[in-house]
């Protein structure tokens, strides 16, 4: 009786949710199809809920909002050498692999699971022997394959990816440069799927580019609006996958919700990367589920570059329209003479307008009335290049860490934050938070690049003073409901404090915040997380 009347309550569960969602899609005015609350949300609510039925067809409701792939996710080639192609996770010391070696895993269990890689390894050996291809596919034409490969055994891949959205053009608005690229990626899916001997996939790579073309540019448009860059808790990107219920969340430069992924631990079931969305505000029935699609914290104009650029719309939220906060990121500083303190505003409020730093958009100081700020744009334009070569460098695993962590590297990064500083508002400015980020960041990894006592309590201690001199403007540009950037970096900042004191207990305190913080969005075996439970182990027992 017990067990028939636990089996009457999940199933009474599974219907429940399956009547009443939490959410559901509906179309929405000016922005296409989007997910509405059926009910009200509340922080900390997952509202993608999903139906799981075991093979004795318990049916059973779980409330975890995790999300499945509509086909296996692909990693990036910078990750292809480190990390299990099946379930993204970190995979320990071993020899160097080949440089010819597109996939790897953590376990045979993963190797076993993974039905792609061994044709996508043994067809890729054959294109380069043969001459028709010079290095590995990209992680683009994998999917595609993957996507193409599951449609043949099952319509229903196809069916559900095409029900995702596109952007809508004619054969007169194609683009011919990016229609280029887009045949080119799904021509090289077609002569990969031959090598595979999959012809029925090949066929229907081929269907695709030939006679119209519409129907790629269609199919690469669905990837490329609707795939989520697969990071971890740290923000680094690790894969593209597509999640086609999450797919359909609009943005908002404000959002209501936060994505994250979960990859499956040393002790989980293996499994590839899922996503979760976790309500980071409260929603009323009626209201948007949105996410963010892009940096929030950075400027209005560099957040519409990204959205124009990969998602071909303009934003016009709330936020986009507040000119004054936006105005606030950019934090131009006033030098004429007699040091006037005051406000850089702009002169201009379009919204169409897709750089921060274009030399033709007006600025003037609300005090003195300088409008003369054209040394200062080139200046800062200057400095984002120099972090943003330096930043290629540091995740480019060609280069050695001896290169990456030398002295003249941090001292570089420290002299553009300096500088960041002298044209930039530090209480506010957006190339303030980021230029220090970028700093701490390099300090926290040189720490683990030297022996040397004192140089690491020296590294340590420039980390923190950049920490402090930015943390008004690292606050306004981060601190907002569900930043999971702004959590980080107070762990980071807590790291740093326990390393120079063990017994600083208030950065005890913080790191343990940070951590309950990051439980709503990430499982204790992320690597993120289980670093923070090992440093507040360690350093409750100084």
């Amino acid at each position: 009786m017990c067990r028939q009347k636990a089996a009457e309550t999940r199933t009474a569960t599974a219907a429940a949710v399956k009547k009443d969602p939490l959410v559901e899609c509906q179309n929405i005015t000016r922005r296409g199809r989007g997910i509405i609350a059926a009910s009200a949300l509340s922080v900390g609510c997952r509202p993608l809920t999903r139906i799981k039925e075991d093979s004795n067809n318990n049916v059973e409701a779980r409330k975890d909002g995790l999300c499945a792939p509509i086909v296996p996710p692909t990693l990036i080639e910078s990750m292809r050498k480190i990390r299990c192609t099946y379930c993204f996770q970190l995979i320990g010391s071993r020899n160097p692999s080949p440089t010819n070696l597109l996939h790897l895993h953590c376990s045979m269990e993963c190797r076993n699971l993974d039905r792609f890689w061994k044709n996508e390894q043994i067809a890729s050996m054959k294109l380069i022997s043969s001459g028709s291809i010079s290095s590995m596919p990209s992680p683009t034409v994998l999917f595609c394959c993957r996507i193409l490969i599951s449609s043949v055994t099952n319509p229903e891949v196809l069916t559900n990816y095409n029900q995702l959205c596109f952007e809508k053009v004619d054969g007169s608005d194609l683009k011919t440069e990016q229609l280029g690229i887009h045949l080119n990626i799904l021509s090289q899916c077609h002569r990969l799927l031959l090598a595979m001997g999959n012809t029925a996939a090949a066929k229907l790579a081929n269907d695709l580019i030939e006679p119209n073309p519409i129907l790629a540019f269609q199919f690469m448009s669905r990837l490329t609006m609707n795939g989520f860059t697969i990071s971890n808790a740290e923000q680094k990107a690790l894969g593209v996958g597509v999640y086609q219920p999450a797919s359909m969340i609009n943005h908002s430069c404000r959002p209501t919700a936060v994505q994250s992924f979960w990859l499956s631990g040393s002790s989980d079931c293996h499994h590839p990367p899922m996503l979760q969305i976790t309500m980071c505000r409260d929603v009323k029935i009626g209201e948007e589920v949105t996410i963010s699609y892009c940096d929030v914290t950075a400027s209005r104009y560099d957040r519409q570059k990204v959205l124009k650029t990969n998602y071909n719309f303009v934003c016009d939220c709330v936020v986009c329209q507040d000119t004054e906060r936006d105005d606030d990121l950019i934090g131009l500083v006033c030098h004429a003479p007699g040091s006037c303190n005051g406000r850089v505003r702009s002169l201009s409020s379009d919204l169409l307008s897709v750089s921060a730093l274009d030399k033709n958009k007006q600025y003037q100081c609300d005090i003195c009335g300088q409008s003369n700020f054209e040394d200062s744009l080139k200046v800062i334009s200057k400095l984002m290049t120099r972090i943003e070569t330096i930043e290629v460098k540091l995740k480019d695993d060609s280069v050695h860490d001896s290169i990456k962590y030398s002295q003249s590297t941090g001292q570089d990064l420290k002299q553009v934050f300096d500088l960041m500083t002298k044209y930039c508002n530090p209480l506010t400015s957006w190339y303030v938070a980021w230029s220090s980020d970028v700093f701490v960041h390099w300090c926290a990894n040189a720490l683990n690049h030297s022996r040397n006592e004192e140089d690491q309590l020296n590294t340590c201690h420039q980390a923190l003073t950049v920490l402090k001199k930015s943390r008004d403007a690292t606050k306004f540009c981060y601190d907002y409901e569900g930043n999971l950037l702004w959590l980080i970096k107070r762990g980071m900042e807590a790291k740093l404090r326990l390393f120079v004191n063990p017994v600083d207990f208030e950065a005890l305190s913080l790191m343990r915040s940070v951590r309950r913080n990051l439980n709503h969005y990430y499982p204790s075996t992320d690597e993120i997380v289980s670093s923070l439970d090992e440093s507040i182990r360690a350093y409750s027992y100084s």
